[in-house]
């Protein structure tokens, strides 16, 4: 497996100076400070999307620091962060704030630009129902600022989609899509289905290692190389997990590889495990096989 680039975390500096010395081609330590752990990320993005955030959140996570920082500049990325650090947040703000500028300048067309694949088809509706609440918060954040912000639209594809939802995604391409490998693959297989995801710019894999080494994921794999070659702009993929073991085969299994070996990936690993605070706490009164009521009510 080819090496890929990683950008660490301060507290992963132990494990990133172990794989070098295993001679893996790693980033040097000063990819660190160019990323800009501390900086304000927000302030990269339109007004209304920074305003949003810092009114909701305050300040970002670590994954999505690092996260933003190289999705902006392009670049595949794998990020591996626990489960409520924002990783999905990370993935998606990127592409969200470049459908706001288009909205604000009068060019958001009818066009997918996001499409999001989970391998969980639950995992997808609760998606699209979470990213409601931030684009709704930044369209009356932009009305604030004195700004217009039409609304960006989401659809949820997958075999329990109706065939009027499905009619509908053809009829009028939502901005954001969220599927499975399945329904890519359906999608990708016809005239008006290729139509629908020509113009996306950015492609989100969740739970990425639940398809790695399997039919499923090797399915997607052959579907995002199609996409690659139906798009006019190759799509910038991003995965995510929070459970990856396996770095470089996951990183290289979102990226793929042509003609002269394995695409560069980008890999934010800001840990996969979120600290534990746990408190024992027992009756004063010694336990028996019946509890007396005093120890019920300690």
């Amino acid at each position: 497996i080819a090496p890929v680039q990683l950008a660490v975390l301060p507290r992963t500096v132990r494990r990133h100076r172990a794989r070098r010395a295993q001679g893996r081609t790693h980033d040097s330590l000063e990819h660190l400070r160019s990323v800009g752990i501390n900086e304000a990320v927000p302030d990269r993005f339109h007004p209304a999307v920074a305003t949003w955030f810092r009114e909701r959140f305050g300040a970002p996570t670590e994954a999505q620091t690092l996260g933003w920082a190289e999705i902006a500049s392009g670049r595949d990325t794998l990020i591996m962060a626990p489960t409520g650090s924002g990783k999905t947040l990370a993935a998606f703000l990127a592409g969200i704030d470049g459908l706001v500028r288009r909205a604000v300048s009068g060019e958001l067309d009818d066009v997918t630009r996001i499409i999001y694949v989970s391998p969980l088809k639950a995992l997808g509706a609760d998606v699209e129902r979470n990213l409601e609440a931030p684009l709704r918060g930044i369209e009356a954040t932009a009305m604030r600022l004195g700004a217009l912000v039409p609304p960006i639209r989401t659809a949820l594809r997958t075999g329990d989609t109706s065939q009027t939802d499905r009619a509908r995604i053809v009829r009028r391409p939502p901005h954001v899509l969220i599927t499975t490998p399945e329904s890519l693959y359906l999608l990708l297989t016809s005239d008006k289905g290729r139509g629908v995801l020509a113009g996306a710019e950015t492609v989100i894999v969740d739970e990425i290692h639940a398809l790695v080494g399997n039919k499923r994921g090797a399915h997607l794999a052959l579907s995002l190389e199609r996409l690659d070659a139906l798009c006019k702009r190759t799509p910038v993929r991003i995965g995510l997990s929070a459970t990856v073991h396996a770095v470089d085969e996951v990183a290289q299994f979102l990226v793929g590889s042509d003609g002269a070996g394995a695409r560069p990936c980008r890999v934010v690993d800001a840990g996969r495990k979120q600290p534990l605070d746990v408190v024992v706490e027992v009756p004063k009164e010694p336990l028996s096989a019946v509890a007396s009521r005093e120890a019920w009510k300690d």
